[in-house]
């Protein structure tokens, strides 16, 4: 039954899409009006604009867009219906449901999917798929294994699947937009092992393919379609949310056969981007279910790499998360080959998993050579801008111990660089921007001294990050019979140059704070600042975006 368009109206009428940004990402709402930092791609400066008034959100980086319904289906990974469902819930808001047969269109794909699904398992079990059987047992798996993770296989030859579709009422048309075919309008999945993805409702809407001839990559997914996007589907068995509830902690590897093997060693809690490199997105429908998320990806060059991006996108998630290494014995080049040896001891190996920054830092070691320091702390720097201010004060700790390096001496050098590359280069640059801070702060005191120095929202929030502008206003305050308030009082400006001084100053001084907090943190005493360093920083990232 579908819903009626008049309750959908009603309801997106009562609706604020700003309870949804601003509970899923960080932003700010000014009146009707917000930025927020977009939770569908990485960035570290707010882009993605909303407004209540008209239940619309816009990302000027990703370009993604649409109403209060649309946000609500790709934050929580649902189909429209749902999104609806959960707004009404949200706000105890009764929908009407129509009597007319209506199914939204995912619905109606959903439902063909799983039919063809069906088809794929039923191949499995005949006989000719016995090419497929014999290859997965020497992966160790057995029949019983096929059935409960409904295994299939497709025919190299796609004419009987054409046909059991047509018998179905599946029309080519839609057999397309299900995915199963390339641009080329060639069916993507003959003679191949058929792993159902489904989504967190358990219903299949793409498939993973494992060829078994040599010709074309070994692995292939489902095109994307209105009910499969690749950048936030995962693969998982039946039993993953259930899993990652108990054991609260869920473990990402690279491939379908990673999943099945930490299955089969007793880990129901994994999934796997299947083979492409871990999205936001998909790190983001993880976060949703436990904060702790175990990295066990190849023993091999790619596997180190896909790890460590992980440090770079890890940040723009919308919840902290603990990360860590699962590190496998260097003989074995997954998990798969690991299960597949008849080894059994996983739960030693997961139990001495790796903090996720160490693992890297590690790395960047064996890479450059523990001897070559320098080398290493360059390498060092360039991975540390993906890092918190927590991150990188513990980091530089720790690399400091593993170089035989004091840590004062890693933030002098770090200090120095900055400050070289500052008065080498960009020294008539500072000059040119002092004198404008000058001029903004000029402006500033002079619309105070005209509004007998009442203060507005903006206005509050530069004295509140800034004691030398708090200082000087309140000295002018005390002294308003002075011949300075002349200077002042003939300073002439528009509203807009207003606004973009007081946004300036903010930056300005905001930066200043923030290496003041930092130079006054103590680990081995007090973290207690690091919240207000990150508290500023956004703040920063808001107001960079007002300009």
């Amino acid at each position: 039954m579908g819903i009626s368009k008049q309750s959908i109206e009603d309801l997106k009428g009562r609706a604020k899409i700003s309870d949804f940004i601003l509970s899923s990402t960080t932003g700010k709402l000014r009146g009707n009006k917000g930025m927020a930092l977009c939770p569908f791609h990485g960035e570290k400066t707010a882009s993605m604009s909303f407004t209540d008034e008209d239940n619309l959100f816009h990302c000027f980086g990703c370009k993604e867009g649409g109403d209060i319904f649309k946000y609500i289906q790709l934050i929580h990974n649902v189909e429209f219906q749902e999104s609806v469902e959960i707004a009404a819930d949200k706000y105890s808001f009764n929908l009407s449901y129509t009597d007319s047969k209506f199914e939204t269109n995912q619905k109606f794909l959903v439902e063909k999917i799983k039919k063809i699904s069906e088809f794929f398992v039923k191949n499995m079990n005949e006989v000719k798929s016995n090419e497929a059987i014999n290859y997965l047992k020497e992966r160790n798996l057995d029949g019983e294994d096929i059935k409960n993770f409904k295994l299939g296989f497709a025919e190299k030859d796609e004419k009987k699947l054409i046909e059991y579709c047509k018998s179905i009422d599946i029309t080519d048309n839609e057999f397309k937009r299900l995915g199963l075919f390339s641009e080329k309008g060639n069916f993507l999945f003959k003679n191949k092992i058929i792993f159902p993805i489904t989504n967190f409702r358990s219903e299949v809407v793409g498939f993973g393919g494992r060829a078994l001839d040599d010709f074309g990559p070994k692995y292939l997914n489902s095109s994307e379609s209105s009910i499969y996007k690749k950048n936030r589907t995962l693969f998982f068995l039946p039993d993953f949310l259930k899993d990652v509830k108990k054991n609260k902690f869920a473990i990402i590897v690279e491939g379908y056969f990673d999943v099945i093997a930490f299955n089969k060693l007793g880990y129901n809690n994994v999934a796997s981007p299947s083979g492409t490199a871990l999205t936001i997105q998909q790190l983001n429908q993880i976060s949703k279910y436990t904060d702790e998320i175990y990295l066990c990806f190849d023993n091999d060059e790619a596997g180190i790499k896909a790890t460590k991006r992980v440090v770079e996108i890890k940040n723009n998630i919308s919840k902290d998360i603990n990360l860590y290494c699962i590190l496998l014995p260097e003989k074995f080049k997954d998990i798969s080959e690991y299960y597949e040896s008849g080894e059994q001891d996983i739960n030693n190996i997961i139990s001495e998993k790796r903090d996720l920054i160490e693992f890297c830092i590690d790395n960047l070691i064996i890479e450059q050579g523990e001897s070559n320091k320098k080398k290493v702390f360059i390498a060092f720097k360039e991975f540390s801008n993906y890092l918190s201010p927590l991150e990188k004060d513990l980091s530089i700790e720790y690399l400091g111990k593993k170089l035989g390096i004091n840590k004062e001496t890693l933030n002098s050098e770090l200090s120095f660089k900055d400050e070289l590359v500052t008065t080498t280069h960009y020294k008539e640059e500072s000059e040119k921007t002092n004198k404008h801070i000058e001029t903004f702060k000029d402006i500033f005191i002079s619309s105070l001294i005209k509004n007998d120095f009442e203060l507005n929202e903006k206005s509050k929030e530069l004295i509140e990050v800034s004691s030398e502008i708090d200082k000087e206003v309140n000295k002018i305050k005390d002294n308003q019979n002075s011949n300075e308030l002349e200077k002042y009082q003939n300073i002439s400006y528009s509203e807009d140059q207003l606004d973009e001084a007081i946004v300036r100053l903010i930056l300005f001084y905001s930066e200043i704070k923030i290496q003041d907090l930092i130079d006054k943190i103590d680990l081995s005493k007090d973290v207690s600042l690091f919240p207000k360093v990150e508290e500023i920083k956004k703040k920063i990232e808001f107001y960079q975006n007002t300009l």
